[in-house]
Formats: C-alpha cells, structure tokens, sequence
C-alpha cells in the first residue's frame, strides 16, 4: 500500500463507500468489476480500496442512474463520449414526454371518477378527446360556436365570444387545462346544452327579434359589437349596485335601469326593456357561465366575474320597473 497516498486521503473499502452512498455492497462491487469504479489500491488482505476520487465518481454514477440512465449512458459520460448536458437533454425530453402521459392518463381518470356515468364508450370518448392536439381541440370548439350562431345577424361577434376570441389553446396543456377540457368535451356533446347556448345567441341577436340592444345612449350601428358593450356596461353598472347593496326595487335601481337602457322614452322603454329581459332570462344558467369559466382556464385567463348574480338583479330591477308600468312583475329566470 501507498503509504503516502494513505496519509494524504484515507482509502475506503467496499463496505466504507456502500455507508457513505447508502448503495448496496452488491451494486458497488458490480461497478467497480465493471471498471466504472476503478480501484486505488489493494489491501495487505487483497481487498479493493478507494480514495477520494473514486467516491466522488461512485456519487456521480449513483446520480446518473437514478436519473434513469443506462448503464451504458453511465459509461459514455464517465468515458466522455458524451457530455452530462447531452445525455440531460435526451432524457429531458423523454420525461417530458412521460409527464404529459401522465398528465392524459390522470386527467381521464379524475373525468370518469368525477362523473356517473357507465354507458359503453364513454371512456374511450373521453381518451379520444383527451389526446387530441390543441387545433382538434379548437377546431371543436369552432364547430359547436357555428352550430350555434347559425344564420344569425350578428354571428361573427357571437362566434367570437364562444371561441374565446383570439386566444388559441396551449399545445401543451397543464393538468389543469386538460381538466377543463374533457368538462368541456362533456357540454359541446351535450345537445340539451347546445340548444341552450344557442336560445342565448338568438336573444343576443340584435335587430327586431332579437334581445341585443344599444345600451348607454349608443347609437345603433356605431358599435361593432353591442353584445360586448352590454356585458361591459352591466359588469360595471350592475357590479357596482350589487357592491352597494343596491335593492332592484329601490328607486336607485329605478336609476341603474334608465343608465342600461339608455334613458329611453316612455313609448320604447317597454320594447327595449322586454328585449333586455328576454336576453337575462336566456343567459341565466349555470352552465352557461360554466362554460365561460372553462374557456377561460384552457386560454391561461383569469376566471371571469360570475354574471349570473348580475343578471338576476337586473332582471328583477327590470320587473320592479314594469310594474311601476303597471306591468305585472315575473320571476328571474323565468318568463
């Protein structure tokens, strides 16, 4: 033995390096027959020691393959055939690649775990669309927001609205927007939904049959999307009576109305009114704002503000006011 090598870094035996790796003695032993590990030195016994060095390559050995490198990725980087970086990147991309299966698998699971139902192929429907890139994703929504909009005058800003507007879907969803995914999945398959969503574009519609109307003395035609202006206006106006505490049958509400309605005349507040009352009693429902709240996360957005609160207050303000008409009043969300 190398007396001066000894005094300089104590070697270590087999068992010695298997305490401070917390390796089996049988792995170690297999690396160092395989000349991964090399020995320093023998000793008086024949037995294999280590120094320092041989430690510290056995630490970078046990990193590796717990990393889930081969054994012979293990020796390309300990030869320096090829660099850590390298071999990193290969397995980078391959663990990616298993997260997002993961991420699939769970998602279906969480789907099916969530839901009642058992008819045959509704599990293989809900692998399907889980698996579909974020075009066949957007390309159902599209689809479903035409079915939808349909011969309506107002269509292409109605469309815009359904399909999240510019925003495009991630091709690389998070868990989350996978989650929400397949819950969309479910209502753009669900035609009781879609006669829904369709009831709310018709009353959106602007024109005689339609609810949509100019709304805060806009004037008609000179608003690209009155729609929008609508939910804007009741977002802020409505919002900040709810935030107030604002009673719909106080005469501040009397006041919120005439601001929504645009202070019309006594001939044409009836007509506007019962357009606006129309379109509330169309938008009020759960899954509606469900929907909304879906896209939402699949776009990475914040979670819009609930109008279904908003909406009843207003179409209960909008009674209070017909009845100041002499109009009997009627519950929200029905008519």
């Amino acid at each position: 033995m190398d007396g001066t090598h000894a005094a300089a870094s104590p070697l270590l035996t087999i068992g010695d390096l298997a305490r401070r790796t917390g390796l089996p003695v049988r792995t170690i032993r297999y690396w160092a027959e395989a000349g991964v590990v090399p020995e320093s030195a023998r000793s008086a016994g024949g037995h294999r020691l280590y120094d320092a060095a041989a430690l510290a390559r056995l630490e970078l050995v046990a990193t590796l393959r717990a990393l889930g490198l081969s054994h012979a990725e293990v020796r390309q980087v300990l030869d320096r055939e090829s660099s850590v970086a390298e071999v990193a990147a290969v397995h980078l991309a391959a663990l990616d690649a298993e997260i997002a299966a993961l991420r699939l698998r769970r998602a279906v699971l969480s789907a099916i775990a969530a839901g009642d139902r058992e008819e045959p192929g509704h599990m293989d429907r809900l692998h399907r669309m889980a698996r579909l890139s974020a075009r066949e994703r957007q390309q159902i929504i599209d689809d479903f927001a035409a079915r939808v909009c349909a011969d309506l005058a107002g269509g292409s800003h109605l469309r815009e609205r359904l399909t999240g507007g510019g925003h495009r879907l991630p091709d690389d969803p998070t868990q989350q927007q996978l989650d929400a995914w397949l819950e969309l999945s479910e209502l753009l398959a669900d035609p009781e939904f879609e006669r829904l969503a369709r009831r709310a574009a018709e009353h959106s519609e602007p024109g005689p049959g339609g609810g949509a109307t100019p709304v805060s003395g806009a004037a008609p035609g000179r608003e690209p999307d009155p729609h929008r202006r609508f939910a804007v206006n009741l977002d802020r106006t409505v919002g900040a009576a709810l935030r107030a505490g604002v009673a719909p049958h106080s005469p501040q509400a009397t006041e919120v109305v005439d601001r929504l309605l645009g202070h019309p005349g006594p001939e044409r507040r009836s007509v506007v009114r019962g357009r606006v009352r129309a379109r509330l009693d169309a938008g009020i429902d759960d899954r509606l704002e469900r929907y909304r709240g879906l896209l939402a996360v699949m776009h990475g957005q914040e979670p819009p503000v609930s109008r279904v609160a908003a909406y009843t207050w207003l179409a209960d303000a909008l009674d209070a006011d017909a009845d100041g008409d002499g109009a009997a009043p009627q519950p929200a969300g029905r008519r």
